[in-house]
């Protein structure tokens, strides 16, 4: 039975290694296209344009330096790619641990670590988005963003049962 917990514990890991590995590989291909999206949000492009008002309010908060917004997006990318690294290596360790060859512990311990990486990368998206209003505007990003972490928070439940 411990077998079966650590391969269902590793198909999980592997779902999301599989997934931020194929993100963050378009950061790295793609880079322009989505750093350009960082920059519509911390800019608040559609915010000043939609809800002038409302922008007068936090327009202070605004980054339009195109090397603040490069950094920022490089710092992203570099997060997400450890985040893919480690959800790897947690997928492997579990498996290793379901075939007896690796300590249980280890397994675990790295993989709750790992995930709980995934998940504080999608809370921080949701605390960085509320500082730019981005409710207002990217509210599809905002709930993939929630969606991201909710899958992350759900796999560390069951990590730590």
């Amino acid at each position: 039975m411990d077998m079966l917990f650590f391969l269902v514990d590793a198909a999980l890991v592997a779902g999301l290694a599989v997934w931020m590995t194929l993100a963050v590989a378009d950061n790295w291909v793609h880079p322009r296209m989505n750093e350009e999206s960082v920059a519509v949000v911390v800019r608040m492009d559609f915010l000043a344009k939609d809800y002038p008002e409302d922008y007068a309010m936090i327009a202070h908060r605004r980054i339009d330096d195109p090397r603040t917004i490069s950094l920022l997006f490089q710092v992203i990318r570099l997060a997400e790619t450890l985040a893919a690294g480690v959800l790897i290596l947690s997928t492997l360790l579990l498996g290793l641990a379901a075939l007896g060859i690796v300590a249980p512990a280890t397994a675990t311990g790295v993989s709750v670590l790992s995930v709980a990486f995934f998940t504080s990368i999608w809370a921080g998206f949701l605390i960085g988005g509320n500082r730019y209003a981005y409710w207002y505007c990217h509210q599809w990003a905002q709930s993939n963003h929630f969606m991201f972490m909710y899958w992350g928070f759900f796999v560390l439940v069951v990590l730590m049962l």
